[in-house]
């Protein structure tokens, strides 16, 4: 009986091994067809999408790199303000320190002249205080001798007595005490 199946089955074999293999013309025809068709697809598909993907990243790396360039500038940039900044503040330092120097150096001179003026004029005012003294004595010993030749010239013109006398000593004390 297994001899009747495995002859009667196959014929029906035959028909399985069939369906499942097809013949070799139609498998090359097919495989060809696959073939044509990826050749297609890369030529028309894989190219420019490969194409595509390469400018894109050159796109992306070029941005990258402009972006890094800038961002070297701007840390440059940074750096020489920094030091402008630094520079300046110093500079305004030493004029500040300069200018302090020179108002110092200036109060100095201004209160030096001051007190130099000051003495010059204490000089001259003790000076007119000695000429005003001078002339003061000046005037006083030509009123003493002014009085002294008038009491001389009115002793002359009178006769001298004591009474004459001691009158003539108290008008004379008196005109100097009004004097």
């Amino acid at each position: 009986m297994i001899k009747w199946l495995i002859l009667s089955g196959l014929d029906d074999l035959k028909t399985i091994g069939d369906k499942l293999f097809p013949d070799w013309k139609t498998m090359l025809i097919q495989l060809l067809a696959t073939l044509l068709l990826c050749i297609i697809l890369a030529k028309f598909l894989v190219k420019p999408a490969k194409n595509f993907i390469r400018k894109r990243k050159e796109y992306i790396q070029n941005n990258l790199d402009d972006a890094k360039q800038k961002q070297e500038e701007a840390t440059k940039k940074l750096l020489e303000a920094e030091q402008e900044i630094k520079k300046s503040k110093q500079t305004s330092k030493e004029m500040i320190e300069t200018a302090r120097i020179s108002a110092l150096n200036e109060k100095d001179k201004i209160i030096f002249e001051t007190k130099q003026e000051i003495q010059l004029r204490k000089q001259k005012a003790e000076q007119e205080m000695v000429q005003q003294q001078k002339q003061m004595q000046e005037a006083l010993s030509k009123e003493v001798v002014d009085i002294a030749m008038q009491a001389a010239t009115k002793v002359i013109n009178r006769e001298i007595n004591q009474a004459d006398n001691e009158k003539l000593i108290e008008e004379f004390l008196k005109d100097e005490d009004e004097s």
